[in-house]
């Protein structure tokens, strides 16, 4: 009976025995097994020292208990951020909205997480895309970024661009999706395109006053003219008319007596005294 017991006690303790292998082996295997989603990079640590290799996408290995794995979201991301600024003639802008769209760089994710940590996006790239508008916006006057609002947006993604790339952050874009002034500036605003508006209704109205008076003027030299050659016409065959007249009246008065009649110019009307007596 003894034996029998004893012999009971001892399968037992092997079986506890494989049993407790088992669970260890089953725990190793888990331990060294890990997955990176897709879109992510796997930060290698080990001791809690940042490593220079990462881990892609799928399937991995590692060291259990002495390697760790940060999963990095290397995916396009959106931050929408509301901020004020001055613009360059010290208007505030209450209102504005900017939305930014970033991405980790794989190759650099590892530098990343060592310099920074996980959470970059609030320690390093929030705090940069307030930087980097105030800087943009501080360029511009009140009116202009009304009118220049993507110009605007190109400086700052561009600021923002070389400020993040060296950390291994990449810009995608960036847009100001809304600014606001005050009511005052915006009536300001309101009143000044009135006068625009109104200026350059004047300017048109002028030039084609102008325009008016140097056509009348053009038909007025014209008619000038006109009037000009009918008047000498009149006055060449006027005085046509008075010399022929002045000839019909000596005609009409010659006695038939042989005489020079001169008329204009000294050219003799008769001659025939002269002609007779040769």
């Amino acid at each position: 009976m003894l034996n029998k017991n004893f012999k009971n006690e001892k399968g037992n303790v092997v079986l506890g025995v494989i049993i407790g292998i088992v669970i260890l082996i089953g725990t190793l295997v888990f331990a060294s097994i890990t997955t990176v989603p897709t879109g992510y990079v796997g930060v290698k640590t080990r001791f809690g020292q940042v490593q220079e290799e990462t881990i892609q996408e799928g399937l991995n290995f590692k060291v259990p208990f002495i390697e760790g794995i940060v999963r990095i979201d290397c995916r396009t991301q959106k931050i929408e951020y509301d901020m004020e600024a001055s613009s360059r003639d010290l208007q505030k802008i209450s209102n504005i909205k900017i939305a930014v769209n970033y991405s980790v760089d794989k190759q650099e994710a590892n530098i990343l997480y060592r310099e920074i940590g996980k959470d970059f996006k609030a320690v390093i790239i929030e705090p940069t895309i307030y930087e980097a508008m105030k800087s943009a916006i501080a360029n511009y006057t009140a009116e202009e970024l009304v009118t220049k609002r993507q110009e605007v947006s190109n400086l700052a993604q561009e600021t923002l661009t070389n400020r993040l790339k060296d950390k291994g952050i990449n810009i995608t874009s960036l847009s100001m999706t809304d600014l606001s002034f005050s009511e005052e500036f915006d009536q300001a605003i309101e009143k000044k395109q009135v006068v625009e508006q109104q200026t350059q209704q004047a300017k048109y109205e002028l030039e084609k006053a102008k325009v008016e008076n140097e056509k009348r003027i053009e038909n007025a030299k014209a008619e000038a003219e006109v009037m000009k050659q009918q008047n000498q016409e009149i006055t060449d065959k006027t005085l046509e008319l008075k010399r022929l007249e002045v000839q019909q009246k000596m005609i009409e008065k010659w006695n038939g007596e042989l005489s020079k009649y001169m008329l204009g110019n000294s050219i003799p009307l008769f001659n025939l005294g002269e002609q007779n007596e040769k």
